[in-house]
């Protein structure tokens, strides 16, 4: 007992210090690691000698490295990507001194926000543990075995050897950030605080914030929680509520605050407020403050109501969503905060409004990115459940990892505004039976007792020879009945059950108009997701177009080599929008309102699969003889369009809800001018379009995302190369391998192209271009400075671009 009463002393007669020793800290670890692709004798042990290792800064997936490979065991499903057994390790010496910490009191956590897959984890040669899902934080305390006067030892080894394991590229390596976490001996249990709106008008919010406090201290304290929270225009309210004497162990604690006149979170207006909750320990002479956390929150409400659907803020809002893989093309799995924004930024400006991360949780950045820039999210636990759909994905781990799974989930994102519902999964095998029902009840149980707040769903589709009826079962467990590719059954199954509210969790992409009248079509029909919102690594060929004269196979059929890539998504792999954005965006009356594009010329029908859209090319350059009729597709809001041809009327048209907002045009090929021109109802210009018609490639032309930046290993440029003529018009029709070298304060973290047969690796110094246009990622080193990237292409002038780093 001497030590906690010594500890109690500690706690509260110095307040009039001003000293903080008890704040909360957490170190980033994400530098300075070693990887070895392979097996290795006494790797976990503290003194192997690892320097022939290559060096590595996380996060990393380290099959980027590798070309892809037509015998690689991933197959279809992984893109042909390499796997096996690779080891990280990590030697640092905390820095006890910035803690500001005794270490006596500091209380440890080593903290993974993701590892694929089945990861074990060692401590100064001490094994601390194993995690076998992919995309769930997990941690272990590490209080009594840090050296803090001595180096430390992190040894992860990561095996993906059973293969194929996932129905996508999963990744390899390290993928998500790794930190050590340090609490005093009173402190916020981690995961616990976040906050609930309970009620919301124009006039008033009632917010509720909810928290844990966890003592390792003996001796009863007398501690208080005060909870702040400040409008972006500064206006603040504060509550607090006194715990009394709080022993050892867990204490939950609910703070009321009523906010005037809140700015509601919402996708057009995605207004945040900033939360600091201060515990203090409470004497006669005074409290002082003994740990603080601080959040981005939004106010917002959800209910699903039967008869008008999805209510966010008390108004009806459908859901205009994409499925999103959880890779980012050429960087792979490795999950970089900028990365995630810059994928949020391309989907907002696709028009999207919300999104489904199929089929399992992602990394934290995206949905802090969902809150900052306004993205409704439907957060999604698993892709299947107890039995397998690939040979060695996690089927027979299923029963014992999924409590912890939805756990780990649910308290690390219900803080976010932006996720407004959870799935329970998507198209589980067990969907039409007994089993199915029972798994599905017990997943909403535990998820609900973690948050009462948000709707549940959960994606199905039919269940083979059985009844659709079947599926009532485990429909009855969520909130939102999701279908995959089933819109056609929504009329019927509400006849059925008239209080069922449903969505289409997933579309073919090439039925556009369809998927927004059966959303239109009624208010508890709440929104559609289309598959898929972004290219994505993995499901090797889905969405491709066969030449006429080829059969067209579905992605389970046969080897697709070297397709590396699903190519059935709105935008590709490195972010440029194709034509069906466009159309769907228009459709969808989601701000633009005209946008044609050009079937390339072919004899005979393209070959497509359900999955695959017609081909279209914003593009006016083809090597065709001239007066070759060429199809033109043109989506418009507008009544009717016209088009030019070098200034020549050669076609006009209707484009309406009878015409499925678009209009086609058989037109003569002429090098020159295209231009689409949309009509108002007095048949006057009101917006125009033009494509133009390419010369040979004369240079490349560099444009990054941003000409500056902090420093900072998190810190990404983008940067677009494009093949131009001497008009900087990009030539679409000359694909060229170009070489790419960065020099300064920056490495070359990527380069690719949206071109989904490359056999290349990511991570090397080149690739082709695709349609004229390829993607470098710079990744800055630490350092202040001008970094410069120059881009190479044989028979072209090189290419320069420098980008500053700056101080933070």
């Amino acid at each position: 007992m001497r030590f906690a009463a010594l500890m109690v002393v500690s706690l509260i007669g110095s307040c009039a210090s001003g000293a903080d020793p008890l704040s909360l800290d957490e170190s980033n670890l994400d530098a300075g690691w070693r990887y070895l692709d392979g097996e290795a004798p006494s790797v976990a042990s503290a003194d192997f000698d690892d320097r022939q290792w290559s060096p590595v800064d996380l996060p990393h997936d380290a099959a980027t490295a590798y070309a892809t490979d037509q015998n690689a065991p991933s197959g279809n499903a992984g893109g042909f990507h390499r796997s096996g057994v690779v080891w990280y390790r990590k030697t640092w010496r905390p820095d006890s001194s910035r803690l500001r910490l005794g270490t006596a009191d500091a209380r440890l956590r080593l903290e993974f926000d993701g590892v694929t897959r089945h990861a074990e984890v060692w401590l100064n040669g001490e094994r601390l543990g194993s995690h076998p899902y992919d995309y769930t934080p997990f941690a272990f305390d590490v209080t009594s075995k840090l050296r803090w006067d001595a180096p430390n030892v992190i040894a992860v080894k990561i095996d993906s050897t059973a293969q194929p394991a996932s129905r996508w590229h999963a990744g390899w390596g390290i993928t998500r950030h790794v930190r050590l976490r340090v609490a005093g001996p009173i402190d916020f249990q981690p995961q616990s605080l976040w906050t609930q709106t309970l009620s919301l008008d124009t006039d008033k919010a009632a917010v509720r914030v909810s928290g844990a406090v966890e003592s390792v201290v003996g001796e009863p304290i007398p501690l208080g929680v005060t909870a702040k929270l400040t409008s972006a225009n500064g206006k603040s309210v504060t509550g607090r509520v006194e715990l009394g004497p709080v022993r050892a162990g867990v204490t939950p604690f609910e703070i009321a605050l009523e906010v005037q006149r809140p700015a509601a979170w919402s996708p057009d207006s995605p207004a945040l407020y900033d939360l600091s909750v201060e515990l203090v320990a409470l004497a006669p002479s005074g409290s002082r403050r003994v740990a603080m956390q601080t959040q981005r929150v939004g106010l917002r409400t959800v209910r699903i109501d039967p008869n008008r659907g999805f209510l966010l803020n008390g108004a009806p809002v459908k859901l205009f969503g994409g499925n999103v893989h959880h890779d980012h093309g050429p960087l792979g799995a490795a999950s970089f905060d900028e990365a995630e924004a810059r994928r949020v930024a391309l989907l907002k400006k696709a028009g999207f409004n919300a999104v489904r991360t199929s089929h399992n949780p992602p990394a934290e950045a995206f949905l802090d990115s969902c809150d900052a820039q306004g993205l409704l999210v439907i957060d999604e636990f698993f892709d299947g459940w107890r039995k397998k759909k690939i040979a060695q994905d996690y089927g027979a781990e299923f029963e014992a990892l999924w409590p912890e799974a939805v756990k780990a989930t649910v308290l690390r994102d219900r803080r976010h505004a932006s996720v407004v519902m959870w799935s329970l999964g998507n198209e589980v095998y067990e969907r039409g039976d007994a089993s199915g029902a029972k798994i599905a009840a017990a997943l909403a149980a535990a998820t609900r007792k973690l948050d009462p707040t948000r709707p549940l769903t959960i994606g199905l589709n039919a269940p083979g020879e059985q009844p659709w009826s079947d599926l009532d079962a485990v429909f009855a467990s969520v909130d939102v009945a999701g279908y995959n590719y089933e819109s056609a059954r929504f009329v019927g199954d509400r006849e059925r059950d008239a209080r069922r509210v449903m969505m289409a969790t997933e579309t073919y992409p090439a039925e556009v108009f369809a998927g927004w009248r059966a959303t239109q079509s009624a208010p508890w029909v709440v929104g559609e997701f289309v598959w898929s919102a972004i290219d994505y690594l993995g499901e090797a060929g889905i969405g491709r177009v066969d030449p006429p004269g080829v059969k067209p196979l579905n992605h389970w059929e046969g080897n697709h080599f070297p397709y590396r890539a699903a190519v059935c998504g709105d935008l590709d792999l490195v972010g440029h929008r194709k034509p069906i954005s466009h159309l769907r965006n228009i459709v969808w009356d989601r701000g633009e309102k005209l946008y044609a594009a050009v079937v390339p010329p072919t004899d005979g029908a393209w070959g497509l699969t359900k999955w695959a859209s017609e081909p279209l090319e914003a593009s006016w350059t083809w090597q065709v003889e001239p007066q070759t009729k060429l199809t033109v597709v043109v989506a418009s809001r507008w009544p009717r369009v016209r088009l030019d041809v070098n200034g020549r009327t050669v076609a006009e048209g209707v484009t309406n809800e009878s015409t499925e907002f678009a209009a086609r045009f058989n037109v003569p090929y002429e090098p020159g001018e295209l231009t689409v021109v949309g009509l108002d109802d007095a048949g006057s210009e009101a917006e125009r379009q033009t494509l133009r018609t390419a010369g040979p490639a004369a240079k490349l032309r560099l444009t990054a995302d941003r000409s500056e930046t902090t420093v900072g290993l998190g810190s990404l440029v983008f940067v677009d190369v494009e093949l131009v003529d001497d008009e900087g018009v990009v030539q679409p029709r000359a694909d060229r391998e170009v070489r790419c070298e960065v020099t300064g304060p920056a490495t070359l973290q990527a380069v690719g192209s949206a071109a989904p047969t490359s056999t290349l690796p990511y991570a090397g110094d080149r690739f082709p271009s695709h349609r004229g246009r390829l993607l470098a990622v710079l990744r800055g080193t630490g350092s202040t400075g001008e970094a410069i990237l120059t881009a190479r292409v044989d028979g072209l002038p090189d290419a320069t671009l420098r980008v500053s780093f700056s101080p933070q």
